[in-house]
């Protein structure tokens, strides 16, 4: 497979994407610059506006897997990243049996063996059937690959249950992704609270739902010594929050989801449904 892409915007580790052209060969990158010229027989790939980046491992999936297969399954989900440009996953636990035990995990690793072309990997709960009350059988995912711990969907709601967990999972090398808000400031609720919901008339999520969660979850990581990976930061004080706790020697990472680096609230415009998540 050889191929020439043509003037797009070459994504690197640091820094602003560079306007340029990547030369494949037998599969191989062969050279990387700007006005590269094709070889005799291979093709042009115009590349003009677009984004040129490595092969992605997402590290948050949803597939759905048992239990809500009409949403999505894992078949289906792994061939919708590889068209994406991702080769790697790793699926979230609240599925329906939820992802608590070594045998669940179990189950959803050899589903995922049989109809997955890219590596396939789980994360487990933190809590027996994510009630966020009693541990769940971390030793038993332990043992079957399971590294990152979440009960995403909802927070751990006892500090002292999450605490507990990072200290006897840490241990193990294992690390904690935080779904981070509190219930009851934000509620089933649909979009920020702000000028656009006041407009509305809707019942608005407050940032600092997630920023309270957030910097709770990040202290006890920091007491514990745990590693905790914040989940789809959304908010200016959320980032600033997860930079301060760095520097001062937290082992804290985060990630965004791609529509709150892309719209906010505004877009909603007169009820548009077709911005909500």
């Amino acid at each position: 497979m050889s191929f020439l892409i043509k003037g797009g915007e070459i994504a690197g580790e640091e820094g602003a994407p560079v306007r340029g052209d990547v030369l494949v060969e037998d599969g191989v990158i062969k050279a990387v610059g700007q006005n590269l010229e094709a070889p005799e027989g291979v093709r042009e790939v115009d590349a003009d506006g677009k984004i040129v980046a490595p092969a992605m491992f997402d590290a948050h999936v949803h597939f759905r897997e048992p239990g809500q297969e009409h949403k999505e399954d894992i078949a289906h989900g792994t061939e919708a990243a590889i068209n994406g440009g991702v080769t790697g996953v790793v699926m979230m636990p609240n599925t329906s049996p939820v992802i608590d035990s070594g045998a669940a995990v179990g189950t959803v690793l050899d589903k995922a063996r049989q109809v997955s072309r890219i590596p396939v990997y789980t994360s487990g709960c933190i809590t027996k059937g994510r009630t966020g009350e009693e541990l769940a059988g971390i030793d038993g995912m332990r043992n079957l690959g399971v590294v990152m711990l979440t009960d995403d969907g909802d927070p751990v709601a006892n500090p002292a249950v999450l605490k507990n967990a990072m200290e006897y999972a840490t241990s193990f090398g294992m690390f904690f992704a935080s779904h981070c808000e509190v219930p009851e400031l934000s509620g089933p609720r649909a979009l920020n609270e702000g000028k656009v919901s006041y407009q509305l008339g809707i019942k608005g999520s407050p940032a600092c739902s997630e920023e309270i969660c957030m910097d709770r979850d990040i202290r006890l990581a920091y007491a514990t010594g745990a590693h905790v990976h914040i989940q789809h930061v959304s908010s200016a004080i959320g980032m600033k929050t997860v930079r301060w706790w760095k520097e001062r020697g937290a082992k804290v990472t985060a990630e965004v989801a791609p529509h709150h680096l892309i719209f906010n609230e505004e877009d909603i415009g007169e009820y548009d449904t077709h911005y909500k998540m």
